[in-house]
């Protein structure tokens, strides 16, 4: 190589020195190790075409010359000296030959225009013939795609891939808008046409080749590429996964965690609603395991008497266990007793460790515990055992808070439980109390029936074998079926209620009352009013309680009717928007003011009442209805109210009302829409004109 460089040198210097011309190729020749310009400093004389326009760079215009083997070489000089050259023009070149950054380049001193011929268009290269001399300082068209955008102090530098071959493409500041390559990015495929040029800083000078643009409008975008680089794109995609794996464990722990509150909430309400200390029990062993890290739950509940901790069996755990405060034994149990001394929530990570558990040598003791204090009204009642048998390091936090609100839950549960008891031990007293009553009181009506079986038995003796009047004889089956139907009722009073509920007369019941009685009313002197409507008020309830609360009430009434001056017992009943009433009404001593309200605090019920009036009340509440006491003109009344059944009151065949001979104009005063709609119909089936009027007007129309 260095023997070729030598020849063409001094081939090149013979031709000079007769003034011959040397083509493109010679003039633009190299020499190695460092690949100069051969000519580089001498006189040239060149002929080619012109094959470009001048382009400006870098302070200079450089332009490209090209010759039949497309060999080129650029002119580099000033504008005024390629004002007049056209691409396509033959022309005559004498110069001197210089390098720039490894590039030959033609510095003309004389530009001779020889002739003019077509332009040929820019040769199609591919950018690995580009990537070599071959092609330098002619006009090119290549394709590729763009991988990188940048910018140094002369223009825009871009990155072009094909097919494993990279070229740099530098468009020159002043020959560039920034707004027109705005849109060029990374993965756009472009078409690019310019100069195939050399910029290398620095020997060997056979590397660094670029092609160098006139213009933006040189590089044209042929298909899209990435919005994104690929490597920020891949990067985008990997976070996006990261994310979408970080929020799918989050959703996964956020639904495992809503799951074990509902759980919680669930066994919460169990807890409050469970009747007994071994229904809770069963609930937390069977539910806390499955909500929490814990293997087992175990309630230990405070025995004043004894003065220790009682394991409440369940069904997972029957062995009854009781530990005494005050001496310990081993095992968790001394956990729940350190627990229950000091009113906190104890938490043991690792058992077998603690110093707080005596553990024997052959006990089978979880790995990890924790103890919670059942409070209940600022009193210990017990304590709440959770055990993990699988590893050491539990219960977390936030297991520990739910666990003492659990465990709070349990003590409030079991405080209800106890008030429970006490309230049905109460009414079975009570219950007990008003039957002693009752008693008394059946005595005494049976005292007279049995005098008179007693007198009508002695009389019939008296006969010995004559024929016995039949009057006697039905004297004594009435009196007999008297004393019968008060012991039968006794006896349905002392008698738990097992009876379901059914479809009760109200009208009916008080009716048959009233009959039973009658016979001491009339012993009393009472004057008795019966204004029970003749039309059946069906309810729902029990027989025998509502019979009870309604026997209750007239005994009470009588007992205060026959003190009373006017002795009056009136019963009267009727059903006003789909609510039966019943209205007891009796004559009283004490002034209307004066008249204690016997369902008041500090009011007080006859003597000899079967049942306490707050346990009636407390009966009709049950159904749905409500009992009121007031007074009005000198008499008390009790009000019984009761809802009518809906399903029962569709299917009862209502007897169809009489229509009045005279025909009445009737004012209707009811603030009760639906018991004015009721009213309004059943008075006006009767033939009679009703005027619905509102309250404040009645008063008004009254005295007109």
């Amino acid at each position: 190589m260095r023997s070729l460089g030598l020849l063409v040198l001094l081939a090149a210097g013979s031709a000079v020195g007769a003034e011959d011309r040397q083509t493109l190729e010679q003039a633009a020749s190299r020499s190695s190790p460092d690949f100069i310009a051969v000519f580089e400093g001498r006189p040239v004389v060149v002929r080619a075409e012109v094959a470009g326009p001048p382009v400006w760079a870098v302070a200079m215009y450089y332009l490209p010359l090209r010759d039949a083997t497309d060999h080129g070489l650029l002119l580099r000089g000033e504008a005024e000296q390629f004002a007049e050259l056209t691409p396509g023009d033959r022309i005559e070149v004498r110069g001197t030959i210089q390098s720039r950054a490894g590039l030959p380049l033609l510095s003309p001193s004389s530009i001779q225009k020889l002739g003019h011929a077509e332009a040929r268009p820019p040769k199609e290269l591919t950018l690995a013939e580009l990537s070599s001399f071959r092609y330098l300082g002619i006009p090119v068209r290549t394709h590729g795609t763009v991988t990188s955008v940048g910018e140094n102090a002369g223009g825009k530098v871009l990155q072009v891939t094909d097919h494993g071959q990279s070229i740099l493409v530098f468009l020159p500041r002043t020959g560039y808008s920034g707004v027109e390559l705005a849109d060029v990015r990374s993965g756009d495929r472009v078409q690019i046409t310019g100069l195939a040029t050399q910029y290398a800083t620095h020997p060997p000078y056979d590397r660094d080749f670029q092609v160098m643009l006139a213009s933006a409008a040189d590089l044209e975008v042929l298909d899209g590429g990435y919005i994104l680089p690929p490597r920020l794109l891949l990067s985008a995609l990997g976070a996006i996964v990261v994310l979408l794996g970080v929020w799918w464990i989050r959703e996964r722990r956020m639904g495992a965690q809503r799951r074990e509150m509902r759980a919680l909430h669930a066994l919460s309400e169990d807890i409050i609603s469970a009747s007994a200390p071994s229904e809770i029990a069963d609930k937390l062993a069977t539910v806390l395991p499955t909500v929490t890290q814990a293997t087992a739950a175990r309630l230990y509940l405070f025995n004043r008497r004894t003065k220790s901790l009682e394991h409440v069996p369940t069904s997972v755990d029957p062995e009854p266990m009781a530990v005494a405060i005050d001496a310990p034994q081993d095992g968790l149990a001394s956990g729940a007793v350190v627990c229950f001394r000091n009113r906190t929530l104890l938490n043991i990570p690792d058992v077998r460790r603690s110093p707080l558990v005596k553990a024997g040598p052959k006990m089978s003791l979880p790995r990890s515990a924790m103890f919670a204090p059942l409070f209940a009204k600022g009193e210990v009642v017990g304590v709440l055992e959770l055990g993990n048998a699988r590893r050491p390091g539990y219960f977390t936090l936030e297991e520990q808070a739910a666990a003492q609100h659990l465990a709070n839950q349990v003590g409030a549960a079991l405080k209800l439980q106890e008030q429970q008891n006490v309230r049905e031990q109460l009414f079975r007293s009570e219950k007990l109390a008003a039957t002693g009553q009752l008693i008394s009181g059946v005595a005494s009506e049976l005292r007279a029936p049995l005098e008179n079986i007693v007198q009508l038995a002695t009389s019939l003796t008296g006969y010995n074998g004559r024929p016995i009047p039949q009057r006697e004889l039905r004297e004594l089956a009435s009196e007999s079926q008297r004393a019968f139907e008060i012991v039968s009722r006794l006896v349905s009073f002392a008698r738990p209620e097992a009876s379901a509920a059914q479809s009760v007369d109200v009208n009916a019941l008080v009716a048959s009352l009233l009959q039973f009685r009658d016979p001491e009313w009339k012993t009393l002197g009472l004057r008795v009013q019966n204004r029970l409507s003749p039309e059946p008020a069906l309810v729902v309830g029990a027989h025998g309680q509502m019979e009870q609360v309604f026997l209750n009430l007239l005994i009470h009434a009588e007992q205060y009717a026959a003190e009373a001056p006017g002795k009056t017992l009136a019963i009267a009943s009727s059903v006003i928007a789909r609510r039966a009433l019943v209205e007891i009404c009796y004559s009283t001593q004490a002034p209307d003011g004066e008249v204690n309200d016997p369902f008041a605090e500090g009011g007080h019920s006859a003597e000899g009442d079967a049942l306490d009036l707050g346990v009636c009340q407390g009966i009709i509440q049950s159904h749905g209805g409500d009992i009121r006491f007031r007074t009005r003109s000198g008499m008390a009344v009790f009000e019984v109210e009761l809802p009518v059944a809906r399903d029962v009151e569709q299917n009862v065949t209502v007897p169809e009302p009489r229509r009045s001979a005279r025909a009445l104009t009737t004012m209707l005063v009811d603030p009760d829409s639906a018991g004015q709609r009721q009213l309004l119909g059943l008075v006006s089936a009767r033939g009679h004109r009703v005027v619905p009027v509102p309250l404040e007007e009645a008063a008004d129309l009254a005295q007109r």
